[in-house]
């Protein structure tokens, strides 16, 4: 799997090995990628689909970060959303960088711009439940391994 995420996220693929890597799971093919924007009704971004291609899912350092056969999902916050018109976020991970429970999920808001999400860490234990984390799903990639919390 790192090996063929590294064309897509080569920051990412060099260190997630040093990040207790497991539970990886096999690539989602082209249909079971497009099934799963036909049920959510709505685009994802072509690099969270190269991520599927390489992996359906994984986990790092024991289970902090869980990207997983259940991802992506209509979050619960989004005001119980069934359909994309009225939802806010879509979790495609669990990630524990503050507290467990915690998620990063695409900002749904302005819909797609130049085929991209802004990513961001839903905090389900403050009071500003989420905030900015990347304007891609590259950008997410390339640095959540980098980042302070999890080199202290």
């Amino acid at each position: 799997m790192l090996e063929k995420a590294s064309v897509f996220f080569p920051t990412f693929s060099q260190l997630a090995a040093d990040y207790d890597l497991e539970n990886v799971q096999a690539a989602a093919s082209q249909d079971e990628i497009v099934n799963i924007e036909k049920n959510l009704n709505l685009p994802l971004p072509q690099a969270y689909k190269n991520l599927l291609s390489c992996t359906r899912g994984f986990w790092l350092m024991g289970g902090v970060v869980q990207f997983d056969s259940q991802h992506p999902f209509l979050h619960p916050h989004s005001v119980h959303a069934k359909r994309s018109e009225s939802a806010d976020y879509l979790c495609f991970a669990e990630f524990f960088m503050e507290a467990d429970g915690d998620q990063v999920m695409f900002d749904l808001h302005g819909g797609l711009q130049n085929g991209e999400y802004p990513i961001v860490y839903y905090a389900h234990g403050l009071k500003q439940k989420t905030r900015l984390l990347a304007s891609t799903f590259t950008e997410f990639m390339e640095n959540f391994l980098t980042y302070p919390s999890f080199n202290s």
